[in-house]
């Protein structure tokens, strides 16, 4: 049998792992800069050109290319609900499980300054939602046909209620825009079913959005790319499962959480809209680089305390990081400061994504605990995946860290062993997982050493 050559186009490096599936290990690695001003499949060619060159003269060869990419700004969703904190929130949360960008996540009736918002945020693919299947038609029917007369155009996933869904892909498609019908992502009240959604908004991915970036001119660029990047790293947490995965970026601060089952509390009231088992969360405002500056507002006195400094040129650093994303530490104090705000990024990124309990006070009755969120605080695995992690030695140390600065009530994992993917196996062994899933779960296992052998 023959390797696979896996293939992640980010925005800044493209990074080609080759893995022999039935073996399930890495059998070599490479990168390159993104050649994103000419042709992404330039850069391919010397991360690929490298990785043959670390397998070494012995190496199968190559039998499949399989990639993912988030080069070009990755995939960016609008989401269109009817109220926020219900179906558009179930809009949103589908789209983000699918790997994308929620560029705007609108609810109610979609009024002039509504549509000026979809407008602004570029998406490449509406999820349209709204109405429970047998509930409210009139007002989902009429956003569709507001959406209509804007001429939005581009693509729509419709994923609202069912009884009028056709109805409303009608609207869309006689205005312009391809429509395609999938499942209602809260066909009951309170009851999230996202999963119809996510993958048809990946197949819109696959069938019309990559190869309208102009990213590249090789029919093969299309062949081969088969997931957002971010797709990919989920699809390896759901492999895991029982896990927290921390991706902490530049520009944002992923986090994806995979459970068995939901944990039963006694007494403890559920959310209004529980969380799917398998969910992913994106902060906009944390990161390394465009983010740094998020993270000093979200944290900045924890990190100007740790690193003993005045804040004056703690900040000074940190815009510096903001404007140049390519920047890299030079010296001690620069790693440590980097090590800082991933901390910081983690803690409370980690803080968001997880539940929180609270304590609601009726106006008859005894108080009662709420639940605002998942719990996971008997999950077993808190993993770190993105260049702080695969390019540092204290990774682990970092992680630990963030776990010791949960907040006294939140449901963040309490005893988790903590791992580090210092080979970025997560994207590729995700992206292996749509041809051969034994084999990517066997691939995590031996790159992350959860067994010995």
């Amino acid at each position: 049998m023959g390797l696979v050559a896996l293939a992640d186009f980010g925005s800044t490096y493209t990074k080609v792992r080759l893995v022999d599936p039935g073996e399930a290990r890495l059998a070599g690695a490479g990168e390159a800069p993104t050649s994103i001003g000419t042709d992404l499949m330039v850069g391919y060619e010397e991360a690929l050109d490298a990785a043959l060159s670390s397998a070494g003269a012995g190496a199968a060869a190559i039998d499949h290319r399989l990639a993912v990419s988030s080069a070009g700004g990755g995939l960016r969703v609008a989401a269109v609900g009817l109220v926020a904190d219900l179906t558009a929130a179930a809009a949103r949360q589908a789209a983000l499980n699918a790997g994308a960008r929620v560029e705007a996540a609108l609810s109610g009736a979609l009024g002039e300054e509504e549509l000026d918002r979809l407008q602004a945020a570029r998406p490449e693919i509406v999820l349209f939602a709204g109405g429970t299947d047998g509930g409210q038609a009139e007002l989902v029917l009429e956003n569709a046909r507001r959406l209509g007369e804007r001429g939005v155009g581009g693509h729509a996933v419709v994923a609202c209620n069912a009884e009028v869904a056709e109805e409303v892909a009608a609207i869309l498609r006689a205005a312009g825009t391809e429509a395609v019908v999938a499942g209602n992502v809260m066909p009951q009240l309170g009851r999230l079913e996202v999963e119809s959604a996510r993958e048809a908004i990946l197949r819109v991915f696959l069938d019309h959005v990559i190869g309208g970036k102009g990213l590249s001119a090789s029919p093969e660029f299309e062949r081969m790319v088969k997931l957002p990047t971010p797709e990919a790293v989920f699809e390896a947490t759901r492999l895991l499962d029982d896990v927290v995965v921390l991706d902490v970026g530049g520009a944002t601060t992923d986090v994806h959480s995979s459970r068995s089952a939901e944990v039963a509390t006694p007494g403890i009231e559920d959310p209004l809209l529980p969380p799917p088992l398998a969910l992913r969360t994106v902060e906009g405002d944390l990161g390394l680089r465009a983010g740094a500056e998020g993270v000093l507002a979200a944290d900045g006195a924890w990190v100007e305390a740790e690193a003993g400094g005045e804040g004056a040129p703690i900040r000074q650093a940190v815009s510096m990081r903001s404007e140049n994303p390519k920047w890299l530490p030079e010296d001690a104090g620069e790693e440590e400061l980097e090590g800082l705000l991933a901390i910081a990024c983690g803690t409370q990124a980690l803080h968001r994504h997880c539940g929180t309990m609270l304590l609601a006070r009726g106006e008859k009755g005894p108080p009662t605990l709420v639940r605002d969120g998942p719990d996971l605080r008997e999950v077993a695995l808190f993993l770190g995946t993105g260049g702080v992690f695969a390019h540092r030695d204290d990774g682990e140390a970092i992680l630990r860290r963030v776990l010791q600065r949960r907040a006294p009530r939140s449901l963040a994992p309490e005893q988790a062993a903590v791992r580090v993917d210092r080979t970025y196996v997560l994207a590729a062994a995700g992206l292996l997982a749509t041809e051969d899933p034994a084999a990517a779960r066997r691939l995590l296992r031996r790159e992350l050493g959860l067994y010995k052998n």
